[in-house]
């Protein structure tokens, strides 16, 4: 894998990391409801915060596996 595949992939992750794990819990917080930019949102008020944090676990370690993967590609 190529330098620039981690670093595109890398922004895909993040990207996902905060518009699906992080802006519901803000959007809760605010007392915002459901939108277009937080989906999560749309279920039922304990899961939905169970799906936002495992959304935004899952894309911190899809960060930090594609930044082990970028030490180790060919440019």
């Amino acid at each position: 894998m190529s330098k620039q595949t981690c670093d595109a992939l890398q922004t895909v992750a993040a990207l996902i990391g905060i518009h699906s794990g992080v802006l519901p819990f803000v959007f809760r917080l605010i007392g915002r409801g459901p939108s277009g930019l937080a989906l999560p949102l749309y279920l039922p008020d304990p899961a939905a915060l169970i799906v936002a944090g495992s959304v935004l676990v899952a894309s911190v370690a899809a960060l930090w596996l594609l930044e082990n993967a970028k030490k180790r590609a060919v440019s």
